[in-house]
């Protein structure tokens, strides 16, 4: 089960898995933020940090850049697609730092589908102004890299969750609900499964702020859940949502933040 490691301050407290650097606890102000799933935390990919792409590809497995295709194993078998990227699944090093906790990951590039060596550097601070996540990626080949990046934290909701404003768009889904083209949003149905990308410059569940890596944010929650992922991410392999790029021996940072 890897690492899990506490961090407590004068703001509340929260707990950090190695596996996938992923979020399985928050206390805000003596609250509980986030859904438990208990030992069933990893098939939900639960808190974790999607990396170098999130959700599922427009393409489904196969990503596209600078004229290259690099076809990604299925591991989304019912959708046909490559979900969530590589790093759920990664162990990452878990260390203290000041009011949060770092957790670091290296790659060799050694994955014929992902040939893009560079190192992960996530951090999550606890202070004042709520929980924030940011997210380094080093490049340490010897040529561009593509990227996306997404978070996968679970609130705790009722029957019909209050997200809110609500979008005024949101991508198309294919019969393998790969995203499409940009269309009008139609409303929640919370009486059936949500999952999707929504355009939201802010994001608002209850008495919760969520802020947004980008113009879209993946919604998901399983019809009569008791819990809603609420994802930021900074775009996916769709034509309308170009990969960031870290040439060699740069890198790249976001940022999201979680308050109440």
């Amino acid at each position: 089960m890897g690492e899990h490691l506490l961090f407590e301050n004068k703001w509340g407290a929260f707990t950090v898995a190695s596996k996938g650097a992923s979020l399985l606890s928050l206390q805000v102000e003596g609250i509980e933020l986030l859904y438990d799933f208990g030992d069933d935390w990893q098939q939900w990919a639960s808190g974790a940090v999607m990396f170098p792409f999130p959700i599922r590809m427009a393409s489904g497995n196969v990503m596209h850049f600078e004229g290259v295709e690099y076809p990604w194993p299925i591991n989304d078998e019912k959708h046909r697609a490559a979900l969530h990227g590589l790093t759920p699944w990664e162990e990452f090093v878990l260390t203290q730092i000041p009011n949060g906790i770092q957790a670091r990951w290296s790659y060799d590039g050694s994955k014929e589908y992902y040939p893009f060596p560079c190192q992960l550097i996530i951090s999550y601070m606890l202070q004042e102004n709520g929980l924030t996540l940011s997210f380094r990626v080093e490049n340490l080949g010897q040529k561009k890299l593509p990227f996306h990046m997404g978070w996968h934290p679970y609130f705790k909701i009722g029957d019909r969750p209050a997200l809110w404003p609500e979008p005024a768009h949101r991508l198309k889904k294919n019969e393998v609900s790969h995203p499409g083209q940009k269309i009008q949003f139609e409303g929640f149905d919370w009486s059936l499964e949500v999952d999707g990308a929504f355009f939201m410059e802010s994001v608002h569940l209850e008495s919760i702020e969520i802020e947004p890596m980008s113009t879209i944010t993946q919604v998901f929650r399983p019809a009569g859940a008791p819990f809603v992922a609420i994802e930021p991410i900074t775009g996916l392999g769709h034509p309308d949502f170009p990969w960031r790029t870290v040439l060699p021996g740069a890198a790249d940072e976001v940022a999201t933040i979680i308050r109440l």
